[in-house]
């Protein structure tokens, strides 16, 4: 017997957050480290996606690629990387029916190709499925570095491309996994926390004339389920809002300055965009707040590449605590790459070696923050 399983009801168990497309009848889970999980005895079971390429000037086409895991096992038992369009995908195939608890793992960025779900079609039975307990819950707001951008590549590659992206083995996941904690992340590529203070300034980069970075900022991406996927698929405005009630994190990481500070140098240094950048910051403090309410540990980290702005970000969240009395803020800066015991990952970026170093370190100065909030 064939199950038809649509994406929209309680199985499968989405975790990350993830966007409903109506015209489309899909479910997208773009972000890194997120997908569903489910549990069944069957022989067979296939997904019905639809996945769309992302081009980035010296870059391959960007197409998501996915892990599967098996009952908790930590090594993916199956890599599906998807071409562009509609595909039938073989999550799980076996000579004689089984139990299992499969799960699905996006480990490539949302800017780097995008996948929904139509559905998936089961030869054999669901099972009821209840989570693991977890001690906690983190949701981290990053960039590349966040991304895993280039974590498996060597310093000498010169074109990148997602497949050699690994979001399972960034510093998040390595952190959650020592943390016992569920996560989520919400990371791109580029991002900076904000723009420049005109905004009708635009970086070019030189080595590819004619092209323009693209007008983003975390400051207004934070709040949408999937903002890069609508204006990626036409939309405007009227952007789809995340529901803040369906993840309730413990613990926020911050890690964003990083292209912050890459755009005020090349801008002139101007101290007044230096400035402009601090009350930004001090103002997306406010936003988290403001959308997942007084309990999480606000953990406002930068590194391990560029450290231009963390005295910066330190004078941020001093004026912000003064202002608001908020005791549950700190600051927190990675150490710095080591390019000969641990080596460089794709162009300069953090590789599998110091992701793992950069997860111990987090999760020993997470710990107590996340005892007192865990247990009052």
């Amino acid at each position: 017997m064939v199950l038809e399983i649509t994406p929209t009801g309680k199985v499968p168990a989405f975790f990350g957050r993830t966007l409903y497309d109506a015209q489309q009848e899909a479910m997208f889970f773009n972000w890194t480290g997120s997908g569903f999980t489910l549990r069944f005895v069957g022989d067979r079971l296939q997904m019905d996606a639809i996945a769309y390429a992302d081009a980035f000037p010296g870059e391959a086409e960007n197409l998501p690629w996915l892990a599967v895991l098996l009952d908790g096992d930590e090594e993916p038992c199956r890599r599906i990387y998807l071409r562009e369009g509609r595909q039938t995908c073989l999550l799980f195939e076996s000579d004689t029916p089984e139990e299992h608890v499969l799960k699905v793992i996006k480990c490539s960025e949302n800017s780097k190709g995008r996948i929904g779900i139509f559905n998936l079609s089961l030869n054999g039975e669901l099972r009821s499925y209840t989570p693991p307990q977890r001690s906690s819950r983190i949701e981290f707001i990053g960039d590349s570095i966040t991304c895993g951008f280039g974590n498996d590549m060597s310093a000498s590659e010169t074109e990148f491309t997602n497949k050699r992206e690994d979001g399972l083995a960034a510093y998040s996941a390595v952190a959650a996994q020592l943390l016992n904690a569920e996560y989520q992340s919400v990371c791109i590529s580029g991002i900076p926390l904000c723009w420049a203070s005109d905004p009708d300034y635009r970086i070019e980069l030189p080595e590819f004339p004619g092209f323009t970075l693209p007008v983003r900022a975390m400051e207004t991406y934070y709040a949408y389920a999937d903002r890069y996927h609508q204006e990626a698929m036409g939309i405007k405005d009227g952007f789809a809002l995340w529901d803040f009630e369906r993840f309730k994190p413990d613990a926020i990481v911050i890690n964003l300055g990083t292209n912050d500070a890459f755009r005020i140098s090349v801008s002139g240094n101007d101290p007044s965009e230096d400035k402009y950048f601090k009350e930004r910051y001090k103002a997306f403090l406010h936003q988290l707040r403001k959308l997942n309410g007084p309990k999480p540990v606000l953990a406002c980290t930068l590194g391990p590449m560029n450290y231009f702005v963390f005295n910066t970000i330190e004078k941020a969240v001093a004026d912000y605590c003064a202002e608001t009395g908020d005791t549950r803020v700190f600051c927190f800066k990675f150490g710095q790459i080591d390019p000969w015991g641990e080596g460089l990952g794709g162009f300069a970026h953090p590789n599998r070696i110091t992701h793992k170093r950069m997860g111990k370190e987090l999760a020993e100065v997470l710990k107590p923050w996340l005892l007192a909030v865990c247990n009052p």
